[in-house]
């Protein structure tokens, strides 16, 4: 059951000879009012952070397939040219090699560069999983905070009865 930061303030307690002090309790129902707020703030910029990080992370993804069908066009491609090339050289033996030679310097230029751009991206990808990692990391330890905090209410709570 979520207990929202209106409801906290809401809540009327009963009163009893040696209860509570209601203007002790008051404060602190409003102290866990703000501390909810923030946190609920908070956390929303955290949820609207990690969604950037995720949609950065999709477009990443979609260079480095389009890099990589790039890379087997070219692939291809350079085959493709070797084939014709030998077809050529039958007709032409000096001038196919020469083509030949070219094609196949340019297709392996290109095929660096790609690689080389692959792995640039993939490089970026690690560094957004390490934040999206460290993010996580963040909030289990927010998290968590939270729980020891609770323990420590929950004896300061158990102290009073």
């Amino acid at each position: 059951m979520k207990i929202t930061p209106q409801e906290i303030l809401n809540q009327v307690f009963s009163t009893k000879i040696k209860g509570y002090h209601p203007e002790e309790v008051k404060s602190f129902l409003q102290q866990i009012v703000e501390t909810m707020e923030s946190e609920i703030q908070e956390k929303e910029s955290l949820k609207a952070k990690m969604e950037k990080l995720r949609e950065s992370l999709a477009k990443i993804e979609k260079k480095e397939e389009l890099l990589r069908d790039t890379l087997i066009a070219a692939q291809k491609f350079s085959s493709e040219i070797k084939i014709n090339s030998h077809k050529e050289a039958e007709l032409i033996i000096k001038d196919a090699e020469m083509k030949s030679e070219e094609i196949v310097k340019h297709a392996f230029t290109r095929q660096m560069a790609i690689k080389e751009e692959i792995k640039s991206l993939q490089f970026k990808r690690k560094e957004i999983e390490n934040d999206i990692i460290h993010l996580l990391n963040s909030l289990k330890e927010l998290i968590e905070t939270y729980h020891k905090q609770d323990e420590e209410f929950d004896k300061i709570e158990y102290m009073g009865k």
